[in-house]
């Protein structure tokens, strides 16, 4: 099984590079040779489409029946049409020595072992393979493919034969939030959930109308992170004491971060007392050191705390007093002793109680929300049931389950058909969640090591 990614980045130049091994084109004679991972990164326009072309051609010039073990997937159709038209043009052209080949036919003589009228034969041969076996030469979008599987396997996932297929989700969503709020009255929880999400919105200045703004912000109910996460959060919400739990846990979370902070705040200021000090007795007064202590005992955590001030505090108790003070020498003892050690521990501790307390008060802003969300897509789901349908974006979702729940071969099995070369275009674009579907599927009996796609990042 061999994988070709082809990734759109900012470079200029066309990079060849294996996860594996690299690969010296002019040195691998035979298939087996090739790495089990190929990745192209390569900025638009810079030979994408003639490089994976080259590669299909390759492969049918070695083998003319090969275009039946071969998976390329694109993510649009205009994709799939232009894949599929360059490799027939190209295939009929070295067929026929056309000039507007030439440029295929030097690469393959690069990469392949053959001479030009083997090639030329080959793809004769190639090309009328596939015209009388069409339905075999599969070039399509990842969706369509996915969607190949599903229908072969309507039976396992008990898919009725009468089940409508909805492309559109968003009239799915408006229809299912229509339906949600009709149900609304004063004893019900989601009005409160709303009028909460209502009040968010009006304090940061933004739109308010209920329907248009909730069937938006429902829209995440379609992102792979909450489908991934959504039968677990179901499964959670479903306990009624779940929501006030979790908030008593985050509330007792960050009053403790809160809290320690505050403590050196007071073990500061009581060092002071004790030597008959206070924070004006310090260098720049009420402004210097002290003025951090303040802060973080009144639970400001932010970076900027972190000041040119407080750089000198930890590199010499000299900058804890002026020249001139009456308490130089003390001050400079108790910096050195105990100051600097509790400003360092005080650093230390900070950062990762702001971002406690940040966590927090994100997760109790929107704990609701979640609610609501949740709510949304329960109704959604009912919906579905009584119109007797299925989201084709549940499509990754679905399979994904049963991929990791179930047997991987049996899935490949169902759909008929020999796969040993995937190619990919446009990888940046691929989600997770496919990627974990091709992955697992394919590669579950290979044991191998491929990393999968970050967000709009290198491989």
């Amino acid at each position: 099984m061999f994988f070709y990614y082809f990734h759109n980045t900012s470079l200029n130049l066309l990079f060849l590079f294996s996860i594996f091994v690299f690969t010296n084109w002019k040195q691998r004679k035979k298939m087996t040779d090739y790495p089990q991972l190929l990745v192209y990164k390569a900025s638009a326009g810079s030979g994408k489409t003639f490089t994976l072309a080259v590669q299909y051609i390759k492969q049918l010039i070695e083998d003319t029946h090969a275009y039946r073990r071969i998976l390329a997937v694109t993510f649009t159709n205009k994709a799939t049409a232009e894949m599929k038209k360059r490799i027939l043009e190209q295939l009929f052209g070295l067929a026929n020595g056309l000039k507007s080949s030439d440029s295929y036919l030097e690469e393959l003589l690069k990469i392949t072992s053959k001479n030009e009228a083997e090639i030329r034969h080959a793809a004769r041969e190639a090309l009328t393979n596939i015209i009388h076996d069409y339905s075999r030469f599969r070039i399509e979008t990842i969706d369509s493919f996915f969607q190949s599987v599903m229908r072969n396997l309507a039976r396992e996932l008990e898919l009725g034969a009468n089940m409508s297929i909805e492309l559109n989700n968003a009239d799915v969503l408006s229809d299912a939030v229509d339906a949600m709020i009709e149900k609304l009255d004063r004893r019900s929880p989601v009005l409160y959930w709303l009028l909460e999400y209502i009040e968010e919105r009006i304090a940061d200045d933004k739109r308010w109308n209920v329907s248009n703004e909730i069937k938006g912000f429902g829209r995440n109910i379609f992102d792979e992170g909450y489908v991934e996460k959504g039968a677990g959060l179901r499964k959670k919400l479903a306990d009624s004491q779940f929501i006030p739990t979790y908030r008593k846990q985050l509330q007792d979370i960050r009053t403790e971060a809160l809290e320690e902070m505050k403590g050196f705040n007071e073990q500061f200021l009581g060092v002071l007392e004790v030597n008959g000090l206070t924070p004006a007795d310090l260098k720049n007064g009420s402004r210097g050191i002290g003025s951090y202590f303040n802060k973080i005992g009144n639970g400001y955590l932010g970076s900027d705390v972190h000041n040119a001030t407080v750089e000198k505090c930890l590199e010499s108790e000299e900058n804890w007093t002026t020249k001139t003070s009456a308490y130089r020498d003390t001050i400079r003892s108790l910096a050195a002793n105990e100051l600097i050690p509790l400003l360092k521990t005080a650093e230390d501790f900070r950062p990762k109680n702001n971002i406690l307390v940040n966590s927090c008060d994100l997760l109790l802003r929107y704990l609701n929300n979640l609610r609501l969300l949740a709510n949304i897509d329960e109704e959604v789901r009912l919906q579905n049931q009584l119109h007797n349908r299925f989201l084709l974006s549940d499509t990754n979702a679905l399979l994904h389950g049963l991929i990791h729940e179930g047997d991987a071969s049996f899935v490949y099995e169902k759909i008929g058909t020999t796969i040993d070369t995937v190619m990919i275009d446009e990888f940046q674009d691929t989600s997770r969640m496919q990627w974990e579907n091709f992955h697992r599927d394919r590669c579950r009996q290979c044991h191998w090591s491929a990393r999968p796609p970050r967000k709009s990042a290198e491989l």
